[in-house]
């Protein structure tokens, strides 16, 4: 071997051009085949894969957008009023404290454990409350439940 290697580089010129080109060109197309084709395919597969997750989404989006008010769960043009006194008796509840401000009012009523799922079910079918935070802790067999609001509008 040695002696094939001393040949090709000890002859003429464009001998060792052709064996540089040959050999540059030989491991030029291993390593297309072995490391670059591969991955291009796989690259281009990952493409395609992300062309049609783009279109699910777009086409979720178009759906999403086509959903009616009138499919919503809380329906904003029916909703009422907020009325105190009917909050708490829908609740099952005991008036504590009821303190209206301008745009805010602190609620505190004493439930039973299994009105307070239907709580805020019966809070969200309000149109004028906005926004609000609240605290629960145990009374006995109740709960106490304080919730400090805030009212829009109401248009």
């Amino acid at each position: 071997m040695p002696w094939l290697i001393e040949r090709w580089l000890s002859g003429p010129g464009w001998r060792r051009v052709a064996m540089i080109t040959v050999v540059t060109g030989l491991v030029t197309v291993v390593a297309w085949m072995s490391l670059i084709q591969p991955h291009h395919s796989h690259f281009s597969q990952l493409e395609a894969d992300n062309k049609q997750a783009a279109q699910r989404i777009a086409e979720l989006q178009r759906k999403v957008l086509q959903v009616l008010p009138s499919e919503l769960h809380v329906r904003p043009s029916n909703s009422r009023a907020f009325s105190v006194a009917e909050f708490v008796e829908e609740s099952k509840g005991k008036l504590l404290k009821w303190q209206p401000e301008n745009k805010e009012g602190v609620l505190e009523i004493l439930l039973p454990w299994e009105e307070l799922p239907g709580l805020f079910t019966r809070l969200a079918e309000y149109r004028v409350v906005s926004g609000h935070s609240f605290t629960i802790t145990e009374q006995g067999d109740l709960l106490k439940f304080l919730i400090k609001m805030e009212f829009s509008d109401g248009t």
